[in-house]
């Protein structure tokens, strides 16, 4: 999860670009493509777990609670940027 950094430029420049359009319209479209990178990002992540965690051919319990570790940090990323934009 450290080391996702090509998975959040997508996230950041949209952020960038939405906090600095003029035009309402472009505004929206760059909120949606911004929403949509997330989205993405946040189920790479899932898709990694899901790949690690299936390589001993069970999901314990551990491993659900690194996964909500993992998209807890997501969150959490996220909200900071959107919070330095305000």
């Amino acid at each position: 999860m450290k080391h996702d950094y090509l998975s959040w430029i997508g996230s950041v420049f949209g952020t960038i670009l939405t906090a600095v359009q003029s035009d309402q319209i472009f505004q929206y479209i760059s909120l949606a493509l911004t929403i949509l990178s997330t989205l993405i990002a946040i189920s790479y992540t899932i898709w990694k777990w899901w790949r690690k965690a299936k390589e001993d051919g069970k999901i314990d319990e551990e491993e659900v609670k690194d996964l909500v570790d993992q998209i807890d940090d997501v969150v959490k990323k996220g909200e900071d940027k959107d919070e330095k934009h305000k």
